[in-house]
């Protein structure tokens, strides 16, 4: 029997040539289109913690408050529920406006080709958070024996920037989340890994309240590791003089 990596690497040679969303809308004979409750569709669980910007999607929303969902959503049935394939914004901006139903394009899609479909298409939605890769790595990594090497083959990148983006699940909370609101960019965060957890909220401040390049944040993280020679004589003259300079 295949092992995760051989399945995914022979799905390579399978879809690399061609477009997967189409193949996999024309490759099944046993499926069908149809409109569904929203109740009954879900993210798929590699995909569950994805999010967007709003301001990002403001047309997006403004087509389907005017016109409804009007390309099918792609998914695959599992335990009498839907889960989505491909057209997490669409669904998105459904579960916001709160629509009762959703026209679904319901396919037989394997883990396999889902992990294949959301790897090799990542690097193709530009405006997506990367946190977003970053949890799904995460899951895959944990929950479908998904090594980083498959991750960065398929997903055309190296073993470094896949570790690069897994180490942001060590970000402080709070960074986290101005990471995904957008208040600060991937490379300004990727430096604040360079601190201690308890100081990256304090140099975040600083970053959004002087609105600090990646090289000035460099530089501050670097005085920081590097503080100057005197400050050990300081420590050891307040110490003797029970005093505060």
């Amino acid at each position: 029997m295949k092992n995760r990596s051989e399945k995914l690497r022979s799905l390579i040679e399978k879809y690399e040539k061609g477009d997967i969303i189409s193949t996999i809308a024309k490759e099944y004979s046993n499926s069908r289109n149809e409109m569904v409750s929203l109740n009954l569709v879900k993210f798929n669980p590699i995909s569950k913690h994805q999010f967007f910007s709003d301001a990002r999607l403001k047309d997006l929303t403004e087509s389907i408050k005017k016109n409804g969902v009007m390309s099918p959503i792609l998914v695959r049935e599992r335990d009498g529920k839907f889960e989505v394939v491909n057209g997490y914004k669409r669904f998105y901006v459904a579960k916001k406006l709160r629509l009762k139903e959703i026209p679904v394009a319901i396919r037989e899609v394997s883990d396999d080709v889902l992990i294949y479909l959301i790897l090799s298409r990542g690097n193709k939605k530009l405006h997506d958070n990367i946190l977003n890769k970053t949890y799904a790595y995460q899951i895959l990594i944990d929950d479908y024996n998904v090594t980083r090497k498959d991750i960065a083959l398929i997903s055309k990148s190296s073993i470094s920037q896949v570790t690069n983006i897994l180490r942001l699940a060590n970000l402080d909370e709070e960074v986290r989340i101005a990471l995904k609101k957008e208040k600060i960019s991937y490379g300004q965060a990727r430096v604040l890994l360079g601190v201690e957890r308890q100081l990256q909220v304090e140099f975040l401040n600083k970053i959004i309240d002087k609105n600090l390049s990646v090289r000035e944040i460099e530089n501050l993280v670097k005085e920081y590791k590097s503080p100057s020679p005197y400050v050990d004589k300081i420590k050891d003259y307040e110490e003797k003089n029970n005093c505060k300079i």
